[in-house]
């Protein structure tokens, strides 16, 4: 008989037999209201993810744009004449 899925923090598994082998018995099996509707998210929340996702973005971008800039479009840099 296949034994219950549940694992204590110790690591051990629980030693009661189940039926199913994919299955936990009955002092460790919690059901869980399942909800096929899905949740819509708020809009404010949409609104304040993609500020944020703005912001990382700037945050990044702007130096790079910067490093670019300087070492690409700035002044050249004069050789040295002692080689």
């Amino acid at each position: 008989m296949p034994r219950c899925l549940h694992i204590f923090e110790s690591g051990f598994q629980c030693i009661i037999e189940t039926v199913d082998p994919t299955d936990f018995c009955e002092d460790h099996q919690k059901f869980v209201a399942f909800h096929a509707e899905r949740l819509e998210d708020s809009g404010w929340r949409k609104a304040f993810l993609r500020l944020v996702a703005l912001l990382l973005l700037l945050l990044f971008l702007i130096p790079l744009f910067y490093s670019l800039r300087d070492l690409y479009l700035g002044p050249p840099v004069k050789a040295q004449e002692d080689w």
